[in-house]
Order: structure tokens, then C-alpha cells, then sequence
């Protein structure tokens, strides 16, 4: 329909002086109503009776008044339109559309959102205020890209309340130095595309992984991934690790379909309809391996006047926007009923220069806190989140417990380059080797303790100062059941339900 945004804007003026209803006037009223010529008039007329927004009979004879009937409120049709657009993934069309006539974007997007909302289709929305990164397994280092690949992916393994189980995997064993390890996989699965998840699927992505130049710390002890039969995948390590599997339940070794256009195909319980850089759908995958998700649909929308109001911690599942919500605690029994982001500064503790050169995460809370802590000459390097190929005299960085301490704590210490820092040697030795101990000790709780042990060694140094704890704060609508927070600062999607009663 051409410009329709322009068309809704006239659509509504001539609404405000006829409608709703049945209405007489002429081609010439609506010419001076509109600013515009009597041809275009009749123009748009046309247009906006294919629309179905008005019912126009004219009338023979000079100065004669037509029939004007209007059909539909213009929030309405523009509703429908903004549906339309919004199912067929044009986003930017949504919100252009809904700040017609002047009209405030982001209020118009949460009455959009609550007009489309109907409780017996189970729909649940997201309100978040920046835009998402692509959604590449391998790529992604922010926790809410992160956690959204955890729903669309499947790994070999899982770790749920920090217990580690099966997921794509249904068995797994090492050999008696674990070196190698064998995975027994489930046969059927499918990719949301509809092909079968095969085999070299699972060898492809955790090969691609152990290449990966910015997991390549983490991973490059695995040698070779090769399929031994239909449904046993062999991982041959250069050194035991005896926690390969709880490894392997981290987002960055999901397995995932290769496609061309690099839109992200898994075989987890919700699959990626729409992404763009301002809203994301995703769809109950009926054909998933374990318990199929409740709801039918989630959709992330974003706008960035809700980072005003919204703290980085602070995430919302809701029904509608706005709407009252209720806190949400972690599992009972679990490390994660106090999920939190822990905020320190990583160093040399002997530096004596007078100038110092900072390398700051760009959130919000990393920049506040070099903000506090620096002097004056002090300079500052801003480093995408988890990116720390650029370490400086000293690091402000964070870390989140992603569902399992142990895996998120080592790898952190792992890829995280001490050596750059120039600390002295025996220290770097101490810290190599505590990481290679880890590895080798069988006994996992005996294992934590070790890491625990290399943690407090690296805050008593003061290599590593802890500087700030910020717990998670999900809230989510009255309605809405079954919701955890986990390691994320988000819940597990596939386990919530919306009440109808």
C-alpha cells in the first residue's frame, strides 16, 4: 500500500471528523481536510477501501455527498498491519508503523504487544533494551545471547542445579586416564529444519570448536572428534580431563545445522523463527528430544528508551508490558539461589607505574567501576564483553556462573592470558599447573576444592580483586508458573506456563 505509515496518518484524521460508522460528505471536504488535491483523494480512497479500512459509495451529480463508512479504528488497522510486518520479520516496518502521527515507539510497542497477546496461544514476551548480537554458538560471549542459544541448542551434555545429565548424549566413558572418551548419542533427533541431526553434525561443531581463536585455550587439548559408529562419537584428548563432559554443556559446544545465510538452526526446545537486530521469535519445537515446551511462543523485543528504566541485571518475562510481576528466586537446594555476576579487577599486584593503562568490559558496571578507581593519567582501553586479547596493567572485568560454577570458573581462568600481565614466573607456573591438576584429578568434589583452592590463592596475591556482587533480579507476571532463575539471570524457557484461570 505504498507508504503506509502516511496513509494511517490520513486514515486516522478522516476518522476523527466521520467515523466510526457511516458518515456523508464530499471529495472536496476531504481534500481540505488532508492538505492534499481531490485526485489524491481519490487515491487514497481507493487504497484504503482495498485495505478494508472504509466502505466509500459515491453519488452522481455536482456537489452530490457520498457514503463514507469507516470499518475499522486506525489502531487497529495499524495493529494488523504491524502483525503482518511482524510475522514476516520486518521489524524496523513494525516500529515505524507505530509511531504514527507522532506517537511514542516504545508506548505504542508495549500496547502493540498487548493487543497481540492472547493468553489461550501461551505467548510470553521479553521487553530488553540493547540489540542482540548474531546468535553463533561459537561466537556469542554475552550472557542473554548466550542463554538464548542455550534454548535453540542441544549439547552432548547438560547441567542443570549444577548437576551434570544427558542431552543429545545418553551415556558417555572415558578410558582409564581420560584421554579418551566415548559418547553414546540418541538417534532421531532432528533439526528445526526438518533434517536428521546426524553423527558428523556433533563431530563438525565440537572440531570447529577446538579451532576456534577465541575458545582455542579451553578446547585445544581435544586432538580429534571422529564418529565411531551411527551413534558413538570418540573424543581423543593430548592430556586427561577428567570433566570433559560438564566442558562439553557450555553454550560455545552446542551443536548446531551449517547453513548459508548463517541463521542459527538447532534441535532444542524452542526454534528461531525471526531475528533482527530489534526483535527475536522463537517456536515450540514439537519434535523436541526431551519434555516439550508449554508455551507456544517467545518474543524478545527491544527498544532502547527501556534501558532508562532497566537495570543490565534486572530481566522480565511477561504476558503483557506492563504488567505487575513478582520476583523470581533460584532452585531450592541449589548455588544458584543467589545467582549473581561478580565484578573484579585482574593484575599484576607488584605494577608500580604511575600511569596504568585499563582494560574495561564495556557494560555499564565496568565502566562505573574504573570510573572509581581510576586517578588522573590514568588510560582505558574498552574491550567488547569477554574479550580479553587486549589486557592492559589491569583488567575490570566480570564472570556469571552460566548454570555451573565449576565449568565457568575454570575456563575463565583458562582462557584469561596471566602471562600478559608480566607476573613472575613461578607465579604463571602456579597457576598452569593448578589448572592441569584440576584436570587430572578424577574425584570431581575433590576437583572444586582444588579450584576453589587456585581461586583463593589468586584474591590472596591479589592478582585477582573481587569488587563487586550483583545478584540477578528476574521478575516475571503473576501468570506466568514455573520459572528459576538460573545461572543466566534468565529461566529455562520450556519449563513455563501461563495460567488461564
Amino acid at each position: 500500500m505504498g507508504n503506509l505509515k502516511r496513509k494511517l496518518e490520513l486514515y486516522e484524521k478522516i476518522f476523527q471528523a466521520f467515523g466510526p460508522g457511516v458518515s456523508r460528505c464530499q471529495v472536496s471536504q476531504l481534500a481540505t481536510l488532508l492538505h492534499v488535491s481531490e485526485r489524491h483523494v481519490q487515491t487514497l480512497l481507493k487504497a484504503m477501501t482495498a485495505q478494508g479500512w472504509i466502505e466509500w459509495q459515491a453519488s452522481s451529480g455536482r456537489n452530490k455527498k457520498a457514503q463514507l463508512t469507516c470499518l475499522i479504528e486506525p489502531m487497529e488497522a495499524c495493529y494488523q498491519y504491524a502483525q503482518s510486518q511482524a510475522d514476516s520479520g520486518n521489524i524496523e516496518q513494525v516500529f515505524s508503523t507505530l509511531s504514527f502521527n507522532g506517537r511514542n515507539a516504545g508506548a505504542a510497542l508495549q500496547a502493540f504487544l498487548n493487543s497481540a497477546s492472547q493468553p489461550a496461544q501461551s505467548v510470553a514476551y521479553i521487553p530488553f533494551h540493547r540489540e542482540l548480537e548474531a546468535l553463533h554458538p561459537q561466537r556469542v560471549l554475552r550472557r542473554t545471547e548466550r542463554f538464548l542459544v542455550m534454548q535453540v541448542c542441544q549439547r552432548l551434555t547438560s547441567i542443570q542445579q549444577g548437576n551434570l545429565s544427558g542431552d543429545l548424549a545418553y551415556h558417555w566413558q572415558p578410558n582409564e586416564n581420560a584421554t579418551v572418551w566415548h559418547f553414546q548419542v540418541r538417534n532421531g533427533v532432528q533439526f528445526h529444519s526438518g533434517q536428521t541431526l546426524e553423527t558428523q553434525d556433533i563431530v563438525r561443531c565440537l572440531s570447529s570448536l577446538s579451532k576456534s581463536k577465541l575458545w582455542h585455550r579451553c578446547y585445544q587439548h581435544i586432538v580429534e572428534v571422529s564418529a565411531v559408529t551411527g551413534d558413538v562419537i570418540k573424543v581423543t584428548l593430548s592430556e586427561p580431563d577428567w570433566h570433559l563432559p560438564r566442558l562439553l554443556a557450555r553454550t560455545e559446544a552446542s551443536i548446531y545445522e551449517h547453513t548459508s545465510d548463517n541463521k542459527l538452526i538447532g534441535s532444542g526446545a524452542f526454534a528461531l523463527e525471526i531475528f533482527s537486530s530489534k526483535m527475536l521469535r522463537l517456536n515450540r519445537n514439537n519434535a523436541y528430544s526431551h519434555s516439550t515446551p508449554i508455551l507456544n511462543r517467545v518474543e524478545l523485543w527491544v527498544y532502547p528508551e527501556w534501558s532508562q528504566t532497566k537495570a543490565c541485571a534486572q530481566n522480565q518475562v511477561c504476558v503483557k508490558m506492563p504488567e505487575k510481576t513478582v520476583k523470581v528466586n533460584g532452585a531450592s537446594n541449589s548455588d544458584l539461589q543467589n545467582c549473581r555476576s561478580i565484578f573484579f579487577k585482574i593484575q599484576n599486584p607488584k605494577l608500580s607505574q604511575t600511569t596504568r593503562e585499563f582494560t574495561v568490559e564495556d557494560t555499564s558496571e565496568c565502566q562505573a567501576l574504573f570510573e572509581q578507581l581510576s586517578v588522573s593519567g590514568d588510560q582505558k582501553t574498552s574491550v567488547e564483553y569477554g574479550y580479553y586479547t587486549a589486557t592492559k596493567d589491569i583488567t575490570l572485568c566480570s564472570i556469571i556462573d552460566e548454570n555451573d560454577t565449576f565449568s565457568s570458573w575454570f575456563n575463565f581462568f583458562t582462557r584469561f592470558p596471566f602471562g600478559d600481565l608480566s607476573l613472575p614466573v613461578e607465579m604463571l607456573a602456579t597457576i598452569e599447573q593448578a589448572l592441569t591438576s584440576i584436570q587430572c584429578e578424577p574425584d570431581f568434589e575433590q576437583a572444586a576444592k582444588m579450584l576453589l583452592k587456585l581461586k583463593c590463592w589468586l584474591y590472596k596475591t591479589e592478582v585477582v580483586v573481587e569488587l563487586k556482587k550483583e545478584a540477578f533480579n528476574l521478575e516475571v507476571s503473576e501468570k506466568i508458573h514455573g520459572a528459576r532463575v538460573n545461572g543466566f539471570g534468565w529461566c529455562d524457557l520450556d519449563k513455563l506456563w501461563v495460567s488461564h484461570i
